[in-house]
């Protein structure tokens, strides 16, 4: 199998803040819409049905590499959103009953809501401040919303060795491969390379058609009423973004 080197995703909070303001939410693995990449460097080390000849399906290398944007580009996604749930760690029957007990109809809320989130907090520092009580009475109306539609399409797990670069502190810092870190794209990691640590990561693909996805959201944009009202900056905020909300998202 070709070793497929691909950024490692840590679990972050979604709406970071300053010192002193609290996030209002904080995303969990699962629930993460497309987590933006953190130092550090992976390399997959077993996945399911290796051992029988089978290979990784295109969405999972897809999503590895370059998140759902690119795997709604393949054919079969063109008209249909895709969501990715996904959970990791090092007790793989925790990790298998996740899987078993995951619900398309129960657990795509929080993919939405997530997804949602993202879209309002992209390129916005604090989204409470941009939309006022809107933003947070929108996310979770989205979370508390039973949606209509969503499949689950696939699953599949990999296990992965990590490498994490970190400081003097121990904290995770920058890669820098003209400093001897490593490159990713020059081939200069390998399993024979030290890594901090090795863990399972179980992934599941969700799908939604794309339409119905959008009437629905339509639907509770209206639906919301969020209390105390935003203002009008808010207010003007919040709708310049529903105009181009299908746009990046």
């Amino acid at each position: 199998m070709n070793k497929i080197p691909i950024l490692v995703i840590f679990t972050v909070a979604l709406l970071a803040s300053c010192a002193g303001r609290p996030a209002k939410r904080v995303l969990t693995f699962s629930e993460m819409p497309d987590a933006a990449r953190t130092p550090g460097l992976s390399v997959i080390t077993d996945y399911r049905d290796k051992a029988n000849g089978g290979t990784i399906p295109e969405w999972v290398e897809l999503w590895l590499d370059s998140g759902v944007h690119e795997v709604e580009a393949l054919e079969a996604y063109q008209n249909r959103y895709v969501f990715v749930a996904k959970n990791e760690g090092n007790n793989f029957n925790a990790l298998s009953q996740w899987l078993k007990g995951f619900s398309a109809d129960l657990d795509f809320p929080r993919l939405a809501a997530a997804r949602i989130e993202a879209r309002f907090g992209a390129g916005v520092p604090f989204p409470d401040d941009e939309y006022g009580t809107f933003y947070e009475t929108i996310i979770r109306g989205a979370s508390d919303t039973l949606w209509n539609g969503a499949v689950r399409e696939d699953d599949f797990w990999i296990r992965q060795k990590r490498l994490v670069i970190r400081d003097e502190e121990g904290a995770p810092s920058e890669l820098n491969p003209e400093e001897g870190q490593g490159d990713a794209s020059a081939g200069n990691l390998s399993a024979d390379s030290p890594y901090d640590e090795e863990t399972w990561e179980f992934l599941i693909l969700v799908t939604i058609e794309k339409n119905l996805f959008a009437s629905q959201l339509n639907g509770l944009f209206k639906s919301v009423n969020p209390s105390p009202p935003p203002s009008k900056d808010q207010i003007s905020a919040v709708n310049r973004v529903k105009d181009h909300f299908f746009e990046g998202f």
